[in-house]
């Protein structure tokens, strides 16, 4: 090889190597450097997230998802310290910092600043609010920071991030519907009993009947302004009219088919229509006469009237209706249980009744203002003194009554054989939502999207729930739950309909 040719070959040797010098440089090594570095100042913003994570959460979180997780601290007897948490929160921006030389990952640094900004100002009005907000944005403020986090991983080619928690089972939510047309407005007048409760209420456009089967699906039937529809078979039903009650069978609108006319002296009032056609009961009546009707294979009899100060019915879906009174002549208070074709025996109660009634599976409650009484079930009259408010019947389970003391609300009574004083269980909110199950009482309360459960002698357990809902208020005080033994059902106001929230009852 000539003295030219050597030069030409040591010269594209140097070539060569000052090439892959290069390549090894700029797209292996300076890479591979700024990802390093990369993933360095992501490790400390972490650092700087998870000590904001602690502040929030507690050390052990309820949920993985930080939005839940924060509705269960904020539950729990001790939240966390507002003020510790303000500057950790306002330290989760970026800073300070070099261009990583990543494209995507000074991408998804952007995203993650206008996340880190939106959950201090979140957060900022979190704290601030006197009292819980109606949309409060810090949850989903929080969880669109998770989001960020973790597309800024994925930039890094980082792994997922493990976080503590586990995922919380989820409540089911069963929509109040018409049709398709929502539950605007509801009559939260009636407690439960046994079985469930009949209510009340408008669609935009509608009256409608909602008869609650607890572990059911709801009914939701079309009504008339005096119109009650029978219960369980909503087929057919009684309408109030001037000097008489319509019965028969009723159409998709709630207007009756009229089969049957019974005469009365005055305005009527249709009070309890349990049973069906074939074999039902219908309790009515005037300010000063009430009347029981009996309808069997398509006819209606209506026995005497009874002269009456004073009446009031409460029905249970299963179709038992429990009636009071007062007799006019001898001013006596009476009650009775009346069933499709049984119309039960009268009970004599000593003293003047306050509220209204409930069942349980065999009998009957009720209070006055100085003492609480149940009776049927082919057992004698029970009577309890009540000690101070409590006179606050919240409704009935299959087999206990629940009565709240109105001044101390985290002071309940769970009455069956006999009545015990029970307090809402540590961590539940005395306004709660309670019931009783197998004769221990369960507080429910929702917040941020989780529903939190305390049993009796036991530990909370939380639920997520696909859709916000608040449970609803009766008489100043959040309603009793319904309960059968297997299922909770809460009636709630959901974010466009009401409905009720179901989990299990152990």
């Amino acid at each position: 090889m000539s003295e030219r040719g050597r030069v030409v070959l040591i010269f594209a040797a140097v070539l060569l190597l000052a090439g892959g010098a290069g390549f090894y440089f700029f797209k292996i090594y300076r890479p591979a450097k700024d990802l390093e570095n990369a993933r360095a100042e992501i490790a400390g913003w972490e650092l700087r997230w998870q000590a904001a994570r602690d502040c929030l959460l507690g050390k052990s979180p309820g949920s993985a998802k930080t939005s839940e997780a924060l509705a269960i601290h904020e539950m729990a007897p001790d939240p966390w310290d507002r003020g510790k948490c303000t500057p950790l929160i306002s330290k989760l921006t970026r800073g300070e910092s070099v261009d990583s030389g990543v494209p995507a990952i000074e991408t998804a640094w952007e995203a993650l600043d206008k996340a880190a900004q939106d959950a201090a100002k979140a957060f900022a009005q979190h704290v601030g609010s006197s009292t819980t907000l109606v949309a409060d944005p810090l949850p989903s403020a929080l969880d669109a920071l998770d989001t960020a986090r973790s597309n800024l991983r994925t930039a890094a080619t980082l792994p997922a991030a493990e976080r503590a928690g586990g995922r919380l089972p989820t409540a089911q939510i069963v929509q109040l519907l018409d049709g398709t047309d929502p539950v605007t407005s509801l009559e939260i007048d009636a407690i439960p009993s046994s079985r469930g409760m009949v209510l009340f209420g408008k669609t935009a456009n509608r009256l409608i009947q909602l008869m609650l089967t607890t572990g059911g699906s709801p009914q939701v039937a079309r009504i008339g302004p005096t119109a009650l529809r029978g219960v369980p078979d909503t087929s057919w039903g009684a309408v109030a009219a001037e000097g008489e009650v319509q019965a028969g069978p009723f159409d998709g609108e709630g207007a009756p088919s009229t089969w049957a006319s019974l005469k009365l002296a005055d305005r009527s009032t249709v009070a309890a229509v349990i049973g069906s056609r074939t074999l039902g009961t219908i309790v009515y009546g005037t300010p000063t006469q009430l009347y029981v009707a009996h309808a069997k294979d398509g006819a209606v009899t209506a026995d005497p009237a009874i002269d009456i100060a004073w009446a009031m019915a409460s029905t249970d879906v299963d179709g038992r209706a429990v009636v009071l009174w007062q007799s006019s002549k001898d001013k006596k208070y009476q009650a009775r249980i009346i069933k499709p074709g049984d119309d039960g025996a009268i009970a004599e109660l000593p003293e003047a009744l306050s509220g209204q009634p409930c069942l349980t599976k065999d009998r009957a409650w009720v209070q006055s203002n100085r003492e609480v009484f149940s009776f049927g079930g082919g057992q004698p009259l029970f009577r309890k003194e009540a000690s101070g408010d409590f006179t606050k019947l919240q409704g009935c389970s299959a087999d206990a009554a629940l009565f709240r003391d109105v001044a101390v609300p985290k002071m309940l009574y769970i009455c069956a054989d006999d009545c015990r004083k029970v307090q809402v269980p540590p961590g539940a909110p005395e306004t709660a939502a309670t019931t009783v199950v197998r004769g221990k009482l369960v507080a429910i309360a929702a917040h941020n999207g989780v529903l939190g459960v305390w049993r009796e002698g036991g530990q909370p357990t939380f639920y997520s729930m696909p859709e916000a809902a608040q449970p609803v208020l009766a008489q100043e005080l959040t309603a009793m739950a319904m309960t059968d033994g297997k299922v909770i059902d809460i009636i709630a106001r959901g974010a466009k309909t009401f409905v009720v929230i179901r989990i299990p009852a152990t």
